[in-house]
């Protein structure tokens, strides 16, 4: 049986810029703070990295969507629903303004600003020696502009 699921443009590019910003805490979070503990977990094969943003491979993004926290995500209904941004709109057919969930921090205590949604975006398709890079799901991506530390607009390409 096979499902078929419509989705606007609109939707598409949101879903990718959303989803991009999966990485937005990879860097800071990426190393454990706990010693001596351990987790299992089944994946198809083995993982390359913990870097999210180092190879874009299915066992490396199945792990990291456990680890790290994306702007958005889709519900079982595939209606987009808030994560690290609590609301989100259009400016303009190509512009999206994203607002930021307050008090969230990385592990280490350091707080989740705008700025780190920007480094990620313009991290994630420029990782040295990456076997398959990201820059599919930042093409679109023209420029990131921080407004305020809970503020962040992404302005597209393409419509």
């Amino acid at each position: 049986m096979t499902t078929v699921f419509h989705c606007s443009a609109r939707k598409v590019l949101l879903t990718t810029v959303a989803s991009l910003v999966l990485l937005a805490l990879p860097m800071k979070s990426s190393i454990a703070q706990t010693k001596g503990r351990e987790v299992s977990i089944g994946l198809q094969a083995a993982i390359t990295s913990m870097d999210p943003h180092y190879h874009n491979v299915g066992p490396n993004n199945s792990l990291v969507r456990h680890v790290f926290e994306s702007l958005v995500h889709i519900d079982d209904n595939q209606k987009l629903v808030p994560g690290l941004a609590t609301s989100w709109k259009a400016l303009d057919d190509l512009t999206w303004e994203f607002k930021l969930r307050k008090n969230v921090r990385f592990h280490d205590g350091s707080p989740f600003t705008a700025e780190d949604v920007a480094f990620t975006i313009k991290r994630a398709p420029n990782v040295p020696n990456s076997p398959s890079s990201f820059a599919t799901f930042t093409r679109s991506i023209v420029d990131v502009k921080v407004v305020d530390p809970h503020t962040v607009v992404i302005k597209t390409g393409a419509a």
